[in-house]
């Protein structure tokens, strides 16, 4: 991993922050991309006090010219991506019909297209190399959709699918696709998508965005398919595929309880 080039996308926080330090001490070098510059900054100058190379641009991959403006500059700057980390992403807690519809439309612009044009943006680039790592960064809500996160789910569906036919697309041409889903990580991903100050829903038992920037680290190092952090989701993915009927009772009252729990917390707010 010394020396490769990784372009690490909502790097300004939770999980990519992480990412990028934790790729940072395994000396590769590090595009950070977000649109918070002031912790785009602040991140770059500590791996740098730490001996890592890091390069902050800030961009907002709501908007197609930034995302070709980012690409543009890190190859002029430091030569094509080979490693690129698609981690930008946020949901939004709320029924499909409550949802405002320019909620969605970000949704799946940043979660979605985003994500597909910055692959093609550095596959070029990759190709020029001979090689290449795309890793985009997933949900377990990417197998199981559970309200109030149907739309958040619908998108993260849309990543493990693009990920699989892009693996396949790219495969004979030596450069790797990994998709890993998460389960609930410690960030700020549901202050976001509540609205509130603290995230209601927060589940204690939630992981620490370095575990998967660990899981980050060990694809990159011996390439796989997919990664579910933690494993232990597996088996209710399955269950999932298998027996439809028994997760919709449980996530159906799961999804109530969380609409419940979320209206008493925003009336709580004076929203």
């Amino acid at each position: 991993m010394e020396g490769r080039m990784a372009l690490i996308t909502g790097a300004s926080s939770g999980i990519g922050a992480a990412t990028a330090r934790w790729l940072a001490r395994q000396g590769m070098r590090v595009v950070l991309t977000a649109r918070r510059q002031d912790r785009l900054e602040a991140l770059a100058q500590e791996i740098r006090a730490q001996g890592g190379a890091a390069l902050a641009i800030p961009a907002d991959l709501n908007h197609f010219s930034d995302r070709e403006a980012l690409v543009r500059r890190i190859e002029d700057t430091w030569g094509p991506v080979e490693v690129l980390i698609n981690n930008a992403g946020f949901g939004y807690y709320g029924t499909v019909e409550e949802t405002p519809w320019e909620v969605i439309e970000g949704m799946f612009t940043v979660n979605i297209l985003a994500m597909i044009h910055l692959v093609q943006l550095v596959l070029p680039g990759m190709r020029r190399l001979g090689r290449g790592h795309i890793i985009n960064v997933a949900s377990v809500a990417g197998y199981i959709s559970t309200p109030p996160l149907t739309v958040y789910s619908a998108t993260k569906f849309a990543v493990v699918g693009f990920s699989e036919g892009l693996r396949r697309e790219l495969e004979p041409h030596g450069i790797h696709v990994t998709v890993i889903s998460p389960g609930p990580v410690r960030t700020e991903f549901g202050q976001v998508a509540s609205g509130l100050a603290v995230d209601p829903g927060e589940v204690p038992g939630g992981l620490d965005p370095e575990a998967i920037a660990r899981a980050i680290a060990r694809a990159l190092r011996r390439p796989r398919r997919e990664i579910v952090v933690p494993a232990l989701y597996l088996p209710a993915i399955w269950i999932n595929r298998a027996l439809p009927g028994l997760v919709d009772w449980g996530a159906a009252r799961q999804g109530r309880a969380w609409l419940r729990h979320l209206e008493k917390a925003r009336g709580g707010k004076g929203a």
